[in-house]
């Protein structure tokens, strides 16, 4: 099976190193529940990659937080991200 993969919607507003993501074919928290604490990996046009761990839910609607230790660059906004099993 292939892992899922998302888009980045937004920024967390108050946790910068924090991103809110909308995986394709999930749209509900009790789905979304069983990502927590996979890794997320996502890489740059130039081929950085950024690996942070999904911590938790935002809202109802299956979208989940991503944690990163180094915040993302602007350009990742609306960009595809891969959840690793």
């Amino acid at each position: 099976m292939d892992s899922p993969t998302g888009i980045i919607v937004n920024y967390h507003i108050a946790y910068t190193k924090e991103v809110l993501v909308n995986v394709s074919g999930i749209y509900d928290k009790k789905k979304a529940g069983k990502l927590i604490g996979k890794k997320a990996i996502w890489t740059s046009p130039e081929g950085k990659k950024w690996i942070g761990k999904v911590t938790g839910l935002h809202g109802r609607k299956g979208t989940i937080k991503v944690k990163f230790k180094k915040p993302l660059p602007a350009n990742s906004l609306a960009t595809k991200i891969n959840i690793a099993e």
